[in-house]
């Protein structure tokens, strides 16, 4: 009988302590806030985050696509918050709660953003969704032939094409020593172009669909300034076989080319501590500088367990102040070579770019991004980098250097071609 109850007593001791672990483990799992991210530069954050904030500590799971990522698998740890590109097409939003009491209970202020940066994170007035940071197109030149380009702040794809065509020079002999600028040498910029003439690529009820006829006006005059300005597409290939094999802005420094194109992200990462002697305008069409497609968004996950620590992070992450200190820590570290701003880009928060930024990099104090012109890319799918480099581009040099003679594969076969690797 004496056995029989120590070992009643002695279950029911364990059981007791085990549930009491669980339930200490459950309350510890509970102030982790576990962040899904590509962006690696979140480990600083997290860490200045984690210095001050005991009760609340976060935690990065680097993952290379977060779009793709939701919802997690089986057994996996959900995360509370999500970080990425690609979060603003609709299966992201299904998986995110939405954000409005943050802003009812004054957490945090909406004018703190961007206006359009903001409201591309809504879908049904609600607020899903916030933005992180962007990046812009840009055009680099030789500050030695700042003289030949036209204006203080912007360039549109006219003044480009004209400015560069002055530029190009040939030897006694018919062949170019000098030319402008060549868009066969940057598929970014021709798929840029689709962008500044509204084909609009966008993603709508699971399907990518565009503006044909504006692709088609595009594509016109994408040709007609390499054949017109340029001799060919065989010229501008050959030309940019044998002078512009070097980075970008090692090609205008040479004074083979006028102008190069890139973007922000690596513009100043690249000018941050050395001098080129290189200067920049943004590209702008009808008044509209067209952010990268590729912006940050933040959410937070629909089943998340930590709902209150990620608001705390949020909260945090969106103070004036706080990113403050992620650039002062930066520069201290020597951290700012490796990426651009607040995760890698400009800050989603106004006072922030304008104001912060340009003590940190000085060559925004000539020319900051004009908040008025900027235009948030459309709704695109989680596979766009994908699809951009494996139909739209390939299409885009396939029609402009085609002979006469050729069958060119349509977008919509170079599409279906594109499925078949990706999803079969």
């Amino acid at each position: 009988m004496k056995k029989t109850a120590f070992f009643k007593i002695f279950s029911i001791f364990t059981l007791s302590f085990f549930l009491f672990s669980c339930k200490f483990q459950q309350q510890e799992q509970k102030k982790r806030v576990v962040i899904w991210t590509s962006c690696s530069e979140f480990v600083q954050y997290i860490e200045l985050f984690n210095k001050t904030h005991k009760e609340n500590n976060a935690i990065l799971v680097y993952k290379e696509n977060p779009a793709l990522s939701i919802p997690p698998a089986r057994d996996e740890t959900p995360p509370d918050i999500i970080i990425g590109s690609w979060l603003r097409n609709d299966a992201p939003y299904k998986y995110c709660k939405p954000l409005d009491y943050i802003f009812y209970n004054k957490i945090l202020s909406s004018d703190v953003f961007y206006k359009q940066l903001f409201e591309a994170g809504q879908k049904n007035n609600l607020q899903f969704l916030l933005p992180v940071s962007f990046n812009l197109p840009t055009i680099v030149f030789s500050q030695e032939n700042k003289n030949l380009v036209p204006d203080n702040y912007t360039l549109t794809f006219e003044q480009i094409r004209k400015t560069g065509a002055e530029f190009n020079t040939k030897n006694d002999k018919g062949v170019f020593t000098k030319i402008g600028f060549t868009p066969l040498s940057n598929n970014d910029f021709l798929y840029l172009s689709t962008k500044i003439f509204d084909v609009n690529f966008r993603e709508e009820n699971g399907k990518i669909i565009w503006n044909s006829e504006k692709l088609q006006e595009t594509t016109d005059k994408l040709k007609d300034w390499i054949f017109t300005e340029n001799e060919s597409a065989q010229t501008e290939q050959d030309f940019a076989f044998k002078y512009l094999f070097m980075p970008y802005y090692r090609q205008v420094i040479s004074d083979r080319t006028l102008y190069a194109y890139t973007t922000s992200d690596q513009l100043f990462k690249t000018i941050k501590n050395q001098d080129f002697g290189i200067d920049y305008r943004w590209v702008v069409q009808n008044k509209k500088i067209p952010i990268e497609d590729s912006m940050i968004m933040l959410g937070i996950y629909k089943e998340c367990r930590n709902q209150p620590g990620a608001t705390e992070f949020i909260s945090w992450f969106f103070n004036v102040d706080n990113q403050q200190k992620i650039l002062e820590r930066k520069e201290k570290l020597n951290l700012d070579t490796e990426l651009f701003g607040i995760s890698g880009g400009f800050s989603s928060i106004r006072d922030v770019t304008e104001h912060i930024l340009p003590v940190f990099y000085t060559h925004l104090l000539t020319n900051l991004p004009p908040s008025q012109m900027l235009s948030v890319p459309q709704k695109l799918p989680a596979r766009w980098d994908s699809y951009k480099s494996l139909v739209i581009e390939p299409y885009l040099r396939s029609i402009i250097t085609a002979q006469p003679e050729e069958t060119v594969m349509s977008i919509e076969d170079l599409e279906s071609e594109w499925r078949r690797k990706v999803f079969d």
